[in-house]
């Protein structure tokens, strides 16, 4: 009997591209905030959608209560809604929605016999390390700015109720697509394609981070579904290619594809420099009522790469990232996309960062 899988955040960059997927061969139940568009829903015709914040609690007994009055009762929860922006400082909806929710999930979880919650943690919330260390799934999670230190408390309460119900806690690297839709990359993409400034880059071009095609985010989804009885009943795994990409090599990829003029020989920028630039185009864009992904706190973490060794979950999912997903051997594709359809590039890059994403297939 095909199980059944309830994905919270399911209209999201990663939520609906798992009921699109999912649901060929599954049971999906789609618990949303924000309404599926058009386009989700005929990508995801077989969903059962179910609206609700995962902040109410009765919201989420009233979806698991629906599905299982339709014969659907729910096997797997993937638990991807949460909450974020690009500030530093703690926000009220960080409790509310990314430690109140996940508590509510994890009760009605509990209370329906869930055979596993799968838990979209971040790589993001490990703390760098030093330049002969790498950063494993026993590393602890780490939170001073307000995302991360979110994630990593949602991980601390999911691994104390793991004796009521089976628990996946998949660290997720930087998520992008053939259309980019990953912020700090659009970031670099777009400042980097420029003549002039684009040739200036924070530090000594070795901040770097683990990254993972939105395809290869499926395929370990599923891979995890497939896998549940083997796996230990606290899990932590991550999801992404092993090491990380440093901005030096981004760099050249992107000036060369943009243009064969363009130099590829970086100038490096004073940190004190590249903070207050930050911090003066934070302001004008507030003025301007723009967003802003990019804020001076970030240059903090300039030069200190997140280095992951992902060969336990490889080993024990008996999966891998595919090679040819890579960030470096896919970043040429992403140029094209960015230089040949610029408008359409820009309008989901802008939808991501804004978190009005209305779902497009990779």
């Amino acid at each position: 009997m095909k199980p059944t899988i309830l994905i919270t955040g399911s209209s999201g960059y990663l939520g609906s591209v798992l009921c699109a997927d999912l649901c060929r061969d599954h049971k999906v139940v789609g618990l949303f905030r924000r309404p599926p568009s058009g386009k989700l829903k005929r990508a995801a015709p077989t969903v059962q959608w179910e609206q609700g914040d995962i902040v109410d609690r009765n919201c989420i007994d009233l979806a698991f209560e629906h599905s299982a009055s339709t014969g659907r009762h729910i096997d797997y929860v993937i638990h991807f809604a949460a909450y974020t922006d690009f500030g530093e400082k703690w926000h009220d909806e960080y409790f509310d929605t990314n430690i109140i929710g996940t508590r509510n999930i994890i009760e009605a979880s509990c209370e329906a016999g869930v055979k596993r919650i799968l838990f979209a943690g971040s790589i993001a919330a490990l703390k760098p390390c030093s330049k002969a260390e790498v950063l494993t799934e026993q590393s602890p999670a780490f939170g001073s700015i307000a995302y991360p230190k979110s994630k990593a408390m949602g991980e601390k309460l999911l691994m104390e109720h793991s004796d009521r119900v089976p628990v996946v806690v998949l660290r997720i690297g930087g998520v992008f697509t053939d259309w980019c839709e990953l912020p700090p990359l659009y970031s670099v993409m777009k400042l980097w394609s420029k003549p002039v400034i684009g040739r200036m880059i924070p530090g000594e071009g070795n901040s770097g981070f683990p990254y993972i095609h939105r395809q290869d985010i499926v395929r370990i989804v599923r891979r995890i579904v497939e896998k549940n009885t083997s796996l230990d009943r606290f899990e932590t795994l991550l999801a992404s290619h092993s090491g990380c990409t440093y901005h030096k090599e981004l760099f050249p990829i992107i000036r060369s594809q943009y243009s064969k003029l363009y130099s590829t020989k970086p100038l490096s920028i004073p940190l004190p420099l590249a903070k207050m630039a930050l911090n003066a185009k934070y302001i004008a864009n507030t003025l301007r009522k723009k967003k802003t992904y990019e804020r001076a706190w970030m240059i903090n973490y300039v030069d200190l790469p997140l280095r992951v060794d992902t060969r336990y979950t490889q080993n024990k999912l008996d999966w891998q990232p595919t090679p040819g997903l890579h960030i470096l051997t896919r970043l040429p594709i992403l140029m094209q996309k960015f230089k040949n359809h610029y408008k359409a590039w820009d309008n989901r890059n802008i939808n991501r960062n804004d978190q009005n994403y209305d779902y497009d297939s990779d």
